[in-house]
């Protein structure tokens, strides 16, 4: 669908979850987790639609920012021990088939930027280094986040596309 894209944390880690889901669904256990998954992604078919697109993406950016509060995330599946080294497996592994480029971007370089001097207290540190990921690489910018991320990255004008609406045939 998209040559290259940027991927905020929350369709990241809807896709991780999703694929360790799958993956024990595969193994004969029940779906655990799609309660941590936003609205859009209740349903096996968005899930699978969701992935789909990831897939098709010819080149998968973020920043390492975002693959940190993925750690935050985590969280909410309440995982511990072994659990959670085998979902952490499960997504390094997905996100190496993926080859995903985790890209760093430097606050020193956001800060000398004018254009987000008034983005960057505005919305921090990660969200704006998606920003200036999408626009360094004139690409769309995929997120969950209407509310901060996606208007901001339209103001500074970032293609930027919202999971429920790349989903929203499933639904």
């Amino acid at each position: 669908m998209f040559p290259k894209a940027v991927i905020d944390s929350g369709p990241l880690f809807s896709a991780l979850v999703i694929n360790y889901d799958m993956r024990g669904v595969r193994l004969g256990r029940s779906p655990r987790f799609t309660h941590v998954l936003t609205e859009p992604l209740q349903t096996s078919g968005a899930q699978k639609l969701l992935l789909d697109l990831l897939y098709s993406i010819g080149r998968r950016l973020t920043t390492s920012h975002a693959i940190a509060e993925l750690t935050g995330i985590e969280s909410r599946l309440r995982l511990y021990g072994d659990d959670l080294l085998d979902f952490w497996r499960t997504s390094i592994d997905l996100l190496r088939q993926w080859d995903i480029d985790e890209t760093l971007i430097r606050l020193l370089d956001l800060a000398s930027d004018k254009a987000f001097e008034e983005c960057l207290p505005r919305i921090g540190i990660t969200d704006t280094g998606l920003i200036e990921l999408a626009l360094k690489n004139r690409c769309v910018l995929i997120t969950e986040d209407e509310r901060t991320l996606a208007s901001q990255a339209g103001a500074m004008g970032v293609d930027c596309r919202l999971v429920r609406n790349l989903v929203a045939p499933a639904s």
